[in-house]
């Protein structure tokens, strides 16, 4: 028990660590961009007081840039924010589809840095669990990075939930997978370590290029 509580705890520090420093490396891009158009506004500041004709129309656009800029931080430091807070409890009601659409909306940029599209189909209902939400999260991405990794070629992927409320799954399904990585999908200690602690089962399906995680209700 002790060895997968030491798992538990560096697969959780890992997850915490990568989801921060994709955030902040987005927050950097932004302050940047930020930076940029103070440098423009010195400038053009510095020309109008040597009697060069200031330009309005420059000034809006650049006034524009950094208002989209402040507004992207501010939506990446909210979804840093609420992720910070999913350790607040060690068990707690999780709606499935909520906590999937944020999870893919927080690695929105490491999705894309594989080169993948990923889209959910929404739930014909609400499912709920009583779970640990960091590591439910942290189970959803790990499931979204299998994903990607079993493809070859362009990698898409298609996030679903089962029709049962009362047998909670979430259901990835890939255009193509290689048989191989299939039967190694979850294979390693700290995933096991994962699905032990979350009481998470995995089903495959080869046929349709599927994986399912099929999640307890405890409600």
């Amino acid at each position: 028990m002790a060895k997968n509580d030491n798992l538990l705890a560096e697969t959780g520090v890992k997850f915490f660590g990568q989801m921060s420093a994709s955030a902040t490396h987005e927050i950097k891009n932004t302050l940047s961009i930020i930076n940029e158009s103070s440098g423009l506004l010195h400038d053009l500041s510095m020309m109008a007081q040597k009697g060069h004709p200031l330009s309005l129309e420059r000034i809006k656009d650049i006034s524009q840039r950094v208002t989209r800029q402040v507004k992207k931080t501010d939506l990446v430091l909210q979804k840093l924010n609420r992720f910070s807070h999913s350790v607040d409890q060690a068990k707690e009601i999780v709606d499935i589809e909520k906590t999937v659409t944020f999870v893919l909306h927080l690695v929105s940029r490491l999705v894309e840095m594989q080169g993948a599209i990923v889209k959910i189909k929404p739930a014909l209902s609400p499912m709920l669990v009583f779970t640990n939400l960091f590591y439910l999260e942290n189970m959803i991405w790990r499931a979204i990075e299998h994903a990607c990794f079993v493809q070859e070629g362009e990698k898409k992927v298609m996030i679903s939930f089962g029709t049962d409320p009362k047998a909670p799954s979430i259901w990835f399904l890939m255009d193509t997978a290689k048989d191989d990585i299939m039967d190694d999908l979850f294979g390693s200690k700290k995933d096991h370590a994962l699905l032990a602690y979350l009481d998470i089962s995995i089903k495959k399906n080869k046929e349709n290029n599927s994986f399912g995680l099929l999640l307890p209700k405890r409600i």
